[in-house]
């Protein structure tokens, strides 16, 4: 009885997804949520790091069945006392599928970095280069639609922080990671 339970724990999950193969072709988009870290510094002043809830949307075409191009959208919201923070990251994206069949996919990609911090006292941005990389497995769960959990870890360039026209901090610049799951439509 043992060993039956286990044969069938072990081909259950391959037969089901046996039954809905990895196809990638035309448009796609994505979109989930996780958890994540942000963390920010700058020249002469202390390094911050603070977890907290984060959201992505991803959308682009597919140049073959092992390539994926999209721009790729990941946001960090966080309150940190009167503060209200939020960073959000835009990005070029190539998702690398090993296997043309599989779900394993790769990612890396080059664009823009924002951050904002609100108070009472002030309304401080940054805005410069980002890249990101990160991976992430597409499980099929419909003829075209997946469950999509993925990782992803992003920088941004230095730059500086404003308050409007007035210079906060030189140097300034974020980085972070995240843990999402999001729904894939193919």
């Amino acid at each position: 009885m043992l060993k039956r339970s286990c044969l069938l724990a072990v081909l259950l999950p391959s037969t089901l997804l046996a039954q809905r193969p990895q196809t990638r072709e035309g448009f796609w988009i994505s979109f989930g949520v996780g958890q994540g870290n942000l963390r920010w510094e700058c020249a002469g002043c202390a390094t911050q790091d603070h977890g907290g809830p984060t959201g992505f949307l991803r959308l682009g075409g597919t140049p073959s069945k092992k390539v994926l191009l999209g721009a790729e959208m990941n946001g960090w919201s966080l309150d940190i006392g009167a503060a209200e923070i939020t960073a959000l990251t835009t990005t070029f994206t190539v998702y690398w599928y090993p296997s043309a069949t599989g779900g394993l996919f790769l990612k890396g990609g080059v664009g823009a970095g924002v951050y904002d911090r609100t108070s009472a006292s002030s309304d401080a941005h940054s805005t410069s280069g980002a890249i990101q990389l990160g991976g992430g497995y597409d499980i099929r769960v419909g003829q075209k639609i997946s469950i999509t959990p993925m990782l992803t870890a992003w920088a941004s360039g230095k730059a500086d922080l404003k308050d409007g026209s007035t210079t906060l901090n030189t140097g300034f610049r974020h980085s972070g990671g995240t843990i999402q799951v999001g729904i894939t439509f193919h």
